[in-house]
């Protein structure tokens, strides 16, 4: 009797130490962040379109489709070296980077996604913050 409780022990001490050491991150966040980093290489392969600045209205909604950060109206967005590639305002106003191929518009679906998820928030706090995922594991 003994011993089986020391096996189921040691067995509790095994689990424990396994989960400690691999990490506490769910995995729908490292798909989630993967699926991210797909979706900007597919769209990094894409050839620039530094004139491209649309505006496209929405009824409410504004989606500013640039070619160039310059045409950001946001100037940390806009400013040289940036790591900002969408931004969404309280306006309704969503800005993200487009590039023409075949004389079509492309945007990067994950980015536009993303921003418009801000818009939602906004407008309901029910709904999360985009930008803090992680922090509730999604």
């Amino acid at each position: 009797m003994i011993r089986h409780r020391n096996h189921a022990l040691y067995g509790l001490i095994l689990t424990g130490l396994i989960y400690g050491l691999a990490g506490c991150v769910p995995l729908a966040t490292d798909v989630r962040k993967e699926a991210f980093r797909t979706f900007d290489k597919s769209f990094d392969s894409l050839g620039e379109s530094p004139t491209l600045n649309e505006v496209i209205d929405l009824g409410g909604v504004k989606v500013h489709v640039v070619g160039h950060r310059h045409f950001f109206n946001y100037r940390k967005a806009a400013a040289y070296g940036s790591p900002v590639i969408g931004y969404a305002t309280s306006n309704n106003e969503i800005w993200i980077f487009g590039k023409v191929v075949r004389g079509k518009i492309v945007i990067n679906q994950a980015v536009l996604g993303h921003e418009l998820m801000h818009l939602l928030n906004f407008k309901n706090k029910a709904i999360a913050d985009p930008d803090r995922l992680d922090d509730l594991g999604a």
